[in-house]
């Protein structure tokens, strides 16, 4: 009986054990549960907010995970969220006033001046009671402001607050107090311009429904929350459980209607970085924001049945290595070869690096042209403050040995400008930093020549190549392919004449991690999910 025991708790150890190991190979980042995501903020950040929900409207705080109502609007399925601050308009049509208030006589302006009545209370009912209790004119509000309060008034300034505290304590024989603007404050109102109450941003309180909620017209799962801070005022955030928050990101990052096991990659991708990227925005309130600077997240209205079977077949998949969850970059197209991450960037990221990508050629973007005249590249260079006069040539100096730029010479005729790998691309606005320049002198793109020692470019027109046939000078390029011993590549021909610079590229994006174009023609070849992970992603594993 004695071994039995012995060997029933040595089992649940073991299981306990392989539970733990299991979550130490992901340290802090195994996935959470819930995600905040930024809809607007900084300069984006709004001072009114609409909210509407085809139920009810719930308001409460969350524990933990679990959400404790404090508030339900009842009939007010579409109300009006904003700063405490200075408004003219009405019935939703609100504008914040920022003018000299002593100069807007006649206007139709509420403030951010109030009148509490009574004390504190501890529960809201407490404060319900005294509202019920008031015979004045004016419609006192609850307030959720380290704890119930009952507030009367949006006065414009403190004399008018002042005045109106006088006649309210004479009309209902309570103690008054004015209560000055707050930075932190919040009003909600109904679409009849009644105050329902008001809340500290502090409190984080959340407005939810039991379906999905609207945020000036577009649909969320979850739940919203607003925080007033310094330098983004009013922050409107969606907290939801992190799995539906993919829901609103794939369908964004990669057509819905392609191959499932492509929308599977870019789930578990989009999976990863974002729970590498957790705490970027942190500093604002939330996770991670609803554009490129994190994922582009479109919330329930962009989901699409497909996209969400696809995060629902690889739930909690990750892409890790060594143990690790890692920083799952992708681009669109990398036009047949994706790059080492030190030659986009600096660091040297071990499973970012660059490999052959046949399935990304004869798709959108694997090749591309762009003419700048010599006035439009000065004009774009000014306004990038880069003063070189008239441009005299624009020269590629380096490349990677995947071939995207890794320095480039604009020359003028007050000096010269050295770009260095991406900002080539960003200066220019250019789809990706795998181009030639051309600027009529030449009718071929260049090509990257390697030795012993270094690498350069050089332009390949007349020069002479030796085949079974004998020695051949290249002249028409016309269809031509340049092939290394390890794949081909087609040469571009410039038909520029005019003295322009004509950008010959390839691909869209960095270029680094999984290419989207590459991952939807693996699928299409019948490759899994897996199959293209660990194709774009050097020594991972899915897990």
């Amino acid at each position: 009986m004695k071994m039995r025991r012995y060997l029933v708790l040595a089992l649940i150890i073991n299981l306990i054990l392989l539970n733990l190991s299991s979550i130490l190979a992901y340290g802090n980042n195994i996935s959470p549960e819930f995600i905040k995501v930024g809809l607007f903020f900084s300069n984006s950040s709004k001072s009114v907010v609409n909210l509407r929900g085809s139920s009810q409207i719930s308001v409460g705080r969350y524990e933990g995970n679990q959400f404790i109502e404090l508030l339900n609007l009842g009939q007010d399925n579409s109300i009006f969220v904003r700063k405490d601050a200075y408004y003219m308009g009405a019935n939703g049509n609100y504008v914040e006033f920022t003018g000299d208030i002593n100069s807007a006589s006649g206007q139709n302006i509420k403030g951010p001046f109030h009148v509490q009545i009574g004390d504190n209370f501890s529960s809201r009912e407490q404060a319900l009671g005294l509202i019920n209790s008031l015979a004045i004119n004016e419609q006192p509000y609850l307030v959720y402001e380290n704890g119930w309060k009952v507030f009367v008034g949006l006065y414009t300034t403190l004399d008018q607050a002042q005045n109106a505290a006088g006649l309210i304590q004479s009309a209902c024989g309570q103690s008054v107090t004015v209560i000055n603007p707050s930075s932190t404050r919040v009003q909600v109102l109904n679409s009849s311009d009644r105050v329902l109450f008001m809340f500290d941003s502090k409190e984080e309180l959340h407005f939810r429904t039991s379906t999905v909620i609207s945020v000036d017209g577009r649909n969320y799962r979850g739940s919203i929350t607003f925080l007033r801070q310094t330098g983004s005022d009013m922050t409107v955030i969606n907290r939801l459980p992190f799995e539906e928050y993919l829901y609103g990101v794939i369908p964004r990052e990669m057509p819905a209607s392609w191959p499932r096991e492509a929308l599977k990659a870019q789930a578990v991708a989009a999976r990863s970085f974002a729970t590498t990227a957790y705490n970027k925005f942190s500093h604002l309130g939330f996770n991670v924001c609803n554009t490129v600077n994190s994922q582009v997240y479109g919330g329930f209205d962009g989901e699409n049945p497909n996209s969400n079977a696809a995060v629902e077949e690889t739930r909690g998949k990750v892409v890790a290595f060594n143990g690790k969850i890692i920083d799952a970059y992708f681009h669109s197209n990398s036009g047949g070869h994706t790059e080492n991450s030190e030659n986009i960037w600096s660091a040297v990221v071990p499973y970012i690096r660059g490999v052959q990508d046949d399935y990304s050629l004869d798709a959108p973007n694997s090749s591309w042209q762009v003419t700048l005249s010599k006035t439009e590249v000065r004009n774009i260079l000014e306004q990038n403050n880069i003063f070189i006069g008239d441009v005299l040539d624009i020269i590629v100096t380096s490349r990677s040995i995947n071939g995207r730029i890794l320095t480039l010479e604009v020359i003028g005729t007050n000096g010269k400008e050295v770009m260095q790998k991406q900002r080539s691309r960003t200066i220019f606005g250019l789809r990706s930093s795998w181009f030639d320049v051309n600027s009529g002198t030449s009718s071929a793109s260049s090509m990257t020549l390697k030795n012993d020692s270094n690498q350069s470019s050089a332009s390949i027109d007349g020069k002479h190549v030796i085949s079974r046939s004998g020695v051949t000078k290249l002249n028409n390029l016309d269809n031509t392919r340049v092939y290394n011993g390890q794949q081909y590549k087609e040469i571009v021909v410039n038909t520029n004449s005019q003295g322009d610079f004509v950008f010959n590229g390839r691909g869209f994006g960095h270029g680094l991690g999984m290419s989207q174009h590459g991952a939807k023609k693996m699928a299409e070849l019948n490759l899994t999910y897996v199959d293209i992970l660990t194709h774009y992603y050097t020594g991972v594993k899915v897990e």
